[in-house]
């Protein structure tokens, strides 16, 4: 069972790098129910979470890089990726989450607690913000869910970041979720015809200890 509150930050604490942190992505195989994959550094855990806010059921499984991968690729909507600093707080660990690009600048705070009499008497630090325990749009699966101003790719060639170079079609959208898709061809091979996500095109990716984006047009 999970019963945790969650809170704004007006304010970030002072010496935050003194805090451990770790960096999470993490991908809802289903948004309802809640199914999630996360990688926390190089750890890989699967979680299946009940309905409700303050309190709910939760059970979790690890997973291994490569299912993580494959989770990853039938996800829902956006992957969501945070810095998480763990920072003690009297008897509990107050988790300071700082979101990454779309979802930056914000800020929660996620505080744990044995008990709902625990959690309704939790006077939170002065620098937190308003109470969202309750707010669904505050969860991390309906984030990853929200329709997001995604600029649009333009039709030419461009280069992965691996080498291999395509050409853009043209824009879609997803027949459900209305998700902006990028149509585009392998210039390799036999040129076969491919879709994906336009956030997914126009992220950055990790390379050789560096970021790059993943497609690059090229001029």
């Amino acid at each position: 069972m999970e019963i945790e509150r969650k809170f704004l930050v007006k304010e970030l604490p002072e010496r935050l790098e003194q805090y451990p942190c770790r960096h999470i992505r993490q991908v809802y195989v289903s948004a309802d129910p809640v199914i999630r994959a996360r990688q926390k550094d190089e750890d890989y855990i699967l979680t299946v979470k009940g309905e409700g806010f303050l309190q709910r059921e939760e059970f979790e499984l690890p997973l291994n890089r490569d299912q993580f991968k494959r989770l990853a690729a039938k996800a829902e909507g956006q992957s969501i990726e945070k810095d998480r600093y763990c920072i003690p707080f009297g008897k509990h660990t107050i988790e300071l989450d700082i979101f990454a690009p779309p979802f930056a600048p914000l800020i929660l705070a996620e505080v744990e607690f044995e008990s709902v009499e625990e959690a309704e008497a939790f006077q939170p630090p002065c620098w937190f913000g308003e109470d969202v325990t309750g707010e669904n749009e505050y969860t991390n699966a309906a984030m990853s869910q929200k329709r997001l101003d995604i600029p649009p790719v333009a039709p030419g060639r461009y280069r992965h970041f691996k080498g291999k170079e395509y050409e853009v079609i043209a824009m879609a959208s997803h027949s459900e979720t209305l998700e902006p898709m990028v149509v585009y061809r392998a210039l390799y091979g036999e040129g076969g015809i491919w879709v994906r996500p336009a956030a997914m095109w126009n992220e950055q990716v990790e390379h050789e200890g560096r970021k790059v984006r993943r497609f690059s047009p090229i001029e």
